[in-house]
């Protein structure tokens, strides 16, 4: 590692500091919705779907890689990623990455999970599933299979010495045989990005498919069922927004790791600016996701009012009722003197006839 080496991998002052400004923005923007999404799940009963507990599994993901990821993306722009020494370095270097990739599981997995409950209940909608739709269970499924699935990620990557340009948190890919980058990079692209939308992409096929079938022109249908039907298109219209806004992010990550990979000559060509651009993007997802649901869903924009205008939905229904009661109470009256002056019309009309 010579410093020519390392000055065509490293910023500009100036794009340091531009940078440095994207992902405080980045920073600020996933803090504040993420930790508003998981405030409203747990203090507005009405948005307490199973739905609404896998985003807050997601809120969870992007805040820790709001609180990990992004500042070490922020540091590599000053230390040309150089690593803490010694003891230290040793001990953060593995966990950190490992739990990067982690989240990133976790959230195409709660992705995921999303699609398949909405596929149950478009396809099967008689059907309860009571085991699937604990959202505690899975959770437990969702965190645990994304350790599983970032174990390569602990393998590979690890605190190196290089001596007087002192240590850096590198993959060292020989510890996976001779075909290590490649294969280590084509297995995330699979477990992490591709199969899981492919899997995705085709439950919300079914799922089109079958509200079609349901919805046949000149079929008549009643009330509840529109309004049925209405809703779960919303609902599935969301969730396939919330999935290709995250396919998007991060499809420059995966097409840098393909280059970088597959493609060693043209990488080294590639400017730095594309490189951070790329793993921003996908910083950016997590910034990203809970306002799109926020704007997307029609209970959490009314949720988020009530926030926001520090209005309680309990003492909104308890007003709500008192309001019902209260009208309730004027028509019963109207309609006692609308009878009582009736009776009394119909008494003067007895007493002219005599």
């Amino acid at each position: 590692m010579n410093s020519s080496e390392e000055q065509s991998t490293f910023p500009t002052t100036l794009q340091a500091a531009g940078y440095t400004v994207l992902y405080a923005i980045t920073i600020l923007v996933a803090l504040t919705g993420n930790i508003l999404l998981i405030f409203i799940i747990k203090r507005k009963p009405e948005t307490r779907s199973l739905t609404g507990f896998l985003f807050v599994n997601m809120a969870v993901a992007d805040l820790l890689v709001t609180l990990v990821a992004m500042p070490v993306s922020v540091a590599w722009l000053y230390t040309g990623g150089k690593w803490l020494p010694g003891i230290l370095g040793q001990a953060t270097c593995t966990p950190v990455y490992f739990s990067y990739y982690v989240t990133l599981a976790a959230s195409i997995l709660s992705l995921a999970f999303m699609s398949v409950d909405r596929f149950l209940a478009v396809v099967f909608p008689l059907r309860r599933f009571p085991t699937f739709r604990r959202a505690k269970v899975l959770t437990v499924v969702i965190w645990l299979s994304s350790m599983i699935f970032s174990i390569p990620i602990a393998v590979v990557w690890r605190a190196i010495d290089f001596g007087p340009w002192g240590t850096y948190c590198t993959p060292v890919f020989k510890n996976l045989g001779e075909l290590g980058m490649p294969l280590f990079y084509t297995y995330l692209f699979l477990i992490m990005y591709l199969i899981p939308l492919l899997v995705i992409s085709s439950l919300y096929a079914l799922v089109g498919h079958a509200l079609w079938r349901r919805h046949v022109p000149g079929q008549l249908s009643t009330g509840t069922e529109k309004r049925n039907e209405k809703t779960t298109r919303k609902v599935v219209r969301m969730l396939v927004v919330i999935t290709a806004v995250f396919a998007f992010c991060w499809l420059p990550t995966q097409c840098y790791h393909f280059v970088l990979a597959f493609y060693p000559d043209v990488h080294n060509n590639i400017s730095p600016v594309v490189m951070f651009l790329c793993f921003w993007s996908g910083h950016a997802n997590s910034a990203v996701n809970p306002w799109l649901y926020m704007m997307l869903s029609q209970k959490f924009r009314k949720a988020l009012c009530d926030v926001v205008h520090r209005r309680d939905s309990r003492y909104g229904s308890r007003a709500q009722s008192t309001k019902m009661y209260t009208t309730m109470t004027e028509t019963k009256s109207v309609r006692r003197q609308h009878a009582n002056h009736e009776q009394a019309n119909l008494i003067v009309d007895k007493e002219t006839t005599v």
